[in-house]
């Protein structure tokens, strides 16, 4: 479990580090309320926030980025491909 865990930290170290940050603002955050410090209390919860959102839009980014074929209409490139050599093999069996 534990080189497991330590091969994806080292793969995608920002959503550690995005997951700490997450929880100190909200530890912080709750901190701050039940001092009755509204203000501080406030500014934690918004970072708070922005640190869920950039954790969350890296994750995506991370899972995205492994999952998308990059190729656009594969498919259609593969048939033009196709088609062109099988005309460049058509020509060069006419030259000879």
């Amino acid at each position: 479990f534990d080189e497991k865990m330590y091969e994806k930290f080292r793969k995608q170290p920002l959503i550690p580090i995005g997951c700490a940050a997450t929880a100190y603002f909200l530890i912080s955050g709750i901190r701050s309320f039940q001092k009755r410090d509204p203000m501080r209390a406030q500014k934690m919860m918004r970072a708070r926030v922005g640190a869920q959102f950039a954790t969350l839009a890296t994750f995506v980014y991370y899972v995205g980025l492994s999952n998308v074929n990059f190729e656009v209409a594969p498919q259609y490139y593969r048939q033009k491909a196709a088609k062109e050599a099988a005309k460049n093999s058509d020509a060069e069996s006419r030259d000879e």
